[in-house]
């Protein structure tokens, strides 16, 4: 039985005077009537997929399941392919974070409502928040292990591997309330489409990986090189899921009922997204610019990339110093970059070069002040609130690797609080005219590569932006669903 007699945590905070610590309080209790079980889930589409196929899952109803362990399994087939008389050989090869890199869209129905629409590139939302609110001990181990966290640059075909995707941004795992009663809510719907085939990473046999393809010897050709990379692709199969279930004491459905019966709705907040482009950018200055409607903009997220970054084909890059447990290389679909000057040679150096930029929200700029490379890399850690000697590292090893590779600039709109994203506390933009944007300049853009098979530059880039939003889905009486973005 509870002790009766014990407070809780907020309302020993709010006894001015008499603050009792955690660790000298004697309060124990127990749970009655709990179990947990863990289920595998078969997709309603085909068990096996390629690029741009989608695949669907039910999950299960009338049960209150721990979004926490949402995970998708699928075993992976890479090509290997070849052009010309010589002819060379190219061996695809899987990115790095490979189980999330080969997801471009999740969408999530709850009780046929649309609550997650599906943002445009999903795995690049995913490796942009990776890079701060990851560190290098996780991807060392469990991503290494289950979801290809390092390129192999083996001059060989890559293997078939099995791997499992059990960290999602959005709805399924970043949301207020982690185990979600589906006799309340409806039943709840997922929907995944598989990446193109430009997240694959190229080997040409007797190549080092990431080495520009002008370098193959004869009577191997560039061109054809260039032409066996962009036959590269990828097929998935053994596709399912499994969420473990838990069992309450009936109490608790009671306590959801009265809720219901009393406020009419059960609220749950949780994280939407929002992308922006700005393409065709050739000169060294650019204000990408964009404008949202959400009750809680709480971060804005920005890189840019070659334009050549959706194309089959675009060779790997060698990171330097890239970390302990970082991957050595990663893939060009994925490669973030300030494009940087310093002396008017990109990304050489320690030095914090030319770059700056600011955010502008209705004509207010964040910082008041035009920030440098550095103030973008102390932000890796200040944004996710991972502040202190004892707080968790980032993924980024070096300014060199942050500088031409793991680009990422971050700015903050909300309030950082142990809730997560229980309270909404970012910039409210209903009911006004809201302007947003990005001012960078201090770039220097490489001229093009005609040939495409040395550096592979267009000369053409393309800036990318990403707003983190905290949405709210209200559980009415019959289960109906509304969505507050």
């Amino acid at each position: 039985m509870a002790d009766k007699g014990a407070l809780s945590y907020e309302e020993i905070q709010d006894m001015e005077g008499k603050f009792l610590p955690e660790n000298v309080r004697y309060m124990v209790d127990s749970m009655s009537q709990y179990s947990r079980n863990r289920f595998r889930l078969e997709t309603v589409s085909a068990e096996t997929a390629s690029a741009g196929r989608i695949i669907t899952v039910n999950l299960p109803e009338g049960a209150c399941l721990d979004m926490k362990s949402f995970r998708l399994h699928y075993d992976t087939s890479l090509s290997t392919t070849t052009a010309g008389a010589g002819p060379t050989t190219c061996y695809a090869k899987l990115p790095d974070d490979a189980a999330q890199a080969l997801i471009q869209r999740v969408e999530v129905n709850l009780n046929g409502v649309a609550i997650e629409q599906g943002c445009q590139e999903w795995n690049t939302i995913y490796k942009l928040k990776k890079l701060s609110e990851g560190s290098l001990g996780r991807s060392a181990s469990v991503g290494a292990s289950v979801a290809h966290a390092n390129i192999n640059s083996a001059d060989a075909a890559e293997g078939d591997e099995s791997l499992v995707v059990q960290d999602w941004c959005g709805f399924l795992n970043e949301n207020s309330t982690r185990f979600l009663s589906t006799d309340v809510w409806g039943q709840i719907q997922v929907r995944i489409t598989l990446a193109p085939n430009s997240v694959l990473v190229p080997k040409i046999a007797t190549l080092n990986m990431g080495e520009p393809f002008s370098a193959v010897l004869a009577p191997d050709t560039p061109a054809d090189a260039l032409a066996a990379a962009r036959a590269m692709n990828y097929s998935i199969s053994n596709i399912f899921f499994t969420i473990d279930s838990v069992s309450l004491n009936p109490i608790y459905n009671e306590m959801l009922r009265s809720r219901l019966a009393a406020d009419d709705y059960l609220p749950l907040n949780y994280k939407e997204y929002y992308t922006f482009s700005l393409d065709n950018i050739t000169s060294g200055t650019s204000v990408p610019r964009f404008s949202l409607s959400s009750g809680s903009i709480d971060k804005m997220m920005g890189t840019y990339r070659d334009s050549n970054y959706q194309s089959v084909g675009t060779n790997a890059l060698q990171l330097v110093n890239a970390g302990v447990g970082a991957s050595t290389f990663t893939a060009g679909h994925f490669r973030f970059r300030s494009y940087n000057s310093i002396g008017g040679v990109a990304g050489s150096g320690l030095l914090d070069g030319d770059l700056r930029y600011n955010w502008s929200v209705n004509n207010v700029q964040m910082p008041q002040y035009r920030a440098t490379l550095t103030d973008a890399l102390c932000d890796l850690n200040y944004v996710p609130d991972k502040v202190g000697l004892d707080a968790e590292g980032t993924y980024c090893g070096s300014k060199q690797s942050f500088n031409d590779g793991k680009f990422c600039v971050n700015q903050i709109l909300n309030h950082p609080t142990r809730f997560g994203c229980g309270v909404q506390s970012g910039f409210n933009s209903r009911g006004i005219n809201t302007m947003m944007t990005w001012n960078v300049s201090g770039q220097v853009i490489p001229p093009a590569d005609a040939a495409q098979t040395g550096t592979q530059d267009t000369g053409v880039v393309s800036a990318f932006v990403v707003l983190e939003t905290t949405a709210q889905v209200r559980a009415g009486v019959g289960k109906n669903i509304a969505v507050l973005f």
